[in-house]
């Protein structure tokens, strides 16, 4: 009997599973800045990753970290409290450049270096990040950003402003951004031009086979398999989101038990049991998340419209509900605003990008245990969208050459039929 080792799932946040599967496309948009990097270039164009929360961004940010360092890339990150504000952002280039306690002077084109002298540092961001990249002259860098979404106008110009310009020294780089769905949003409040400069690519569930080689391949490595019926169960009832397959993953390992050779049908049950209550909160900080944006109004007429349809709707119907709740109820938005925002916190999202049909991602017992929405939003004037616009056909956002449908990469954010999950994340 082969050795036994350690439970390999890992659920939880900016952790990296132990197979990360499913993310090809990503990756391969990954390996073609490297490229670049390699040959002495700065990427055209940068990276940006965006989806809903636990869907393994931070994982693939970790992934391209563990790439660029193989090849002997330099590889920074920007915490993300340094862009949101000016200050901040000042702050952090001048620990970076090395210009605290000395002014950075006579900066040149990045990789000439910089001069100190002993008085007060600089608060010019292109020179600060000019001298960041050139304190290794000429050897490629990898920036990461995480949390793109909490950019501020304020710090985020300055910001990509320097990276633009930076883009023509001699130190090649690429810029590696991750957010929610609202992170393309705030980087084109910026300027239009950022949002031009990268590559947008949506991080969503995976497909089934991915799904069961996250699953399979960890735990087969480490000594205990899953029964084929074990795997199929336990990959139906993450529906494809890559935080529910490592909390499943690990509960169904811990539930064989001591001594257990492989991961039975009912280990997989007695695992999906334990984390009901793990589902269950995640819903609830979802739902918390829009009760700030002042969106919980819609989110009980959502729960019933998709239960009626078994967890996916037309456009044409999502948009007459939005209709009907943006007439009745206090949201201080358009219809047009309202999706989106919908959208944004990952409350709803499209199932297949080509489809036509959306999905509700905010478990319906948590939109219908009465939770109260919050005060109603000051009065404002609300817009409302022309009706020509409505029915209208979106075109499915691509991650570079790629659709994210090309990859499996079916939806941008959490399972939709929540009749799948553990009991105590079901709702009526």
């Amino acid at each position: 009997m082969p050795e036994i080792g350690l439970n390999p799932f890992q659920p939880g946040r900016g952790i990296s599973p132990p197979v990360l599967a499913g993310r090809e496309v990503e990756l391969a948009e990954a390996e073609r800045g490297f490229a670049r990097l390699l040959e002495g270039r700065s990427a055209p164009q940068d990276l940006l990753f965006h989806g809903p929360r636990g869907n393994g961004k931070t994982a693939l940010l970790l992934e391209i970290e563990h790439r660029a360092r193989k090849r002997d890339f330099r590889v920074e990150a920007l915490p993300v409290d340094a862009l949101t504000d000016r200050a901040a952002l000042v702050r952090a280039l001048q620990e970076r450049a090395g210009a605290l306690g000395g002014q950075v002077t006579g900066v040149q084109p990045a990789g000439v270096g910089a001069t100190t002298t002993p008085r007060q540092p600089t608060e010019d961001s292109e020179q600060l990040f000019a001298a960041w990249l050139g304190k290794e002259a000429f050897r490629p860098l990898v920036l990461v950003v995480d949390e793109a979404q909490a950019l501020a106008p304020e710090a985020a110009r300055p910001f990509f402003g320097a990276v633009q310009r930076a883009k023509s020294g001699p130190v090649p780089f690429l810029l590696v951004c991750a957010g929610t769905p609202d992170a393309p949003r705030r980087i084109r409040q910026a300027g239009t031009f950022n949002e031009r400069g990268f590559v947008k690519c949506r991080v969503g569930r995976l497909d089934r086979p991915a799904t069961l080689a996250a699953l399979r391949e960890p735990a087969r490595a480490a000594g205990r398999p899953f029964t084929e019926d074990a795997a199929g169960f336990l990959a139906e009832q993450s529906q494809d989101y890559p935080f529910f397959i490592q909390l499943l993953g690990s509960a169904a390992w811990e539930a064989a038990g001591v001594g257990a050779s492989e991961i039975s049908l009912r280990d997989a049950r007695t695992g999906a049991s334990a984390c009901a209550g793990h589902i269950e909160r995640f819903y609830e900080d979802r739902y918390q998340e829009a009760r700030t944006r002042r969106v919980a109004p819609v989110l009980k007429p959502l729960a019933r419209l998709f239960a009626e349809s078994d967890g996916r709707v037309t456009e044409s119907r999502l948009e007459s509900l939005l209709r009907t709740v943006v007439g009745e109820e206090s949201v201080p938005f358009d219809e047009m605003a309202l999706e989106q925002e919908l959208s944004d916190l990952g409350v709803v999202g499209r199932s297949v990008p080509a489809s036509g049909k959306w999905e509700f991602r905010v478990s319906p017992t948590t939109c219908s245990s009465g939770a109260d929405p919050g005060p109603p939003p000051a009065a404002r004037p609300r817009r409302r969208a022309p009706s020509a616009s409505l029915g209208r056909s979106r075109p499915a956002r691509r991650c570079g050459g790629y659709s994210p449908g090309d990859a499996g990469n079916r939806s941008e954010s959490v399972p939709a039929r929540t009749g799948h999950l553990p009991a105590g994340a079901r709702g009526a």
